[in-house]
């Protein structure tokens, strides 16, 4: 039997500049991360996503819905997989899977 190990996500946060939301969420990975925004809309469990770069740049955003209703004032972190096509969130140890619509 071969034991994989994981290694977890090594890089921090960058500092976030003036593109940067102050609701945007860090997600780390491997050499890279990304910032992710996210807003509710009008219609019940879809959020309005953004992926923005480490420098706050724009890479993907639109619209997802959720296979759970989020709320967004209360704390949640992004975890993976996420990217532009879905995204994971973590809420009171639940994970919530939104997928692009």
């Amino acid at each position: 039997m071969v034991k994989v190990k994981r290694t977890p996500p090594v890089l921090p946060a960058p500092e976030r500049n003036e593109r940067v939301p102050s609701t945007a969420k860090w997600l780390s990975g491997q050499g890279a991360g990304s910032w992710f925004v996210i807003q509710s809309t009008e219609e019940n469990k879809v959020y309005h996503i953004q992926r923005l770069s480490p420098e706050g740049e724009l890479e993907c955003e639109g619209n997802f819905r959720a296979s759970e209703s989020i709320d967004l004032s209360i704390d949640y972190e992004v975890t993976y997989p996420s990217h532009c096509a879905v995204v994971t969130v973590k809420q009171e140890g639940k994970l919530t899977e939104l997928a692009r619509i």
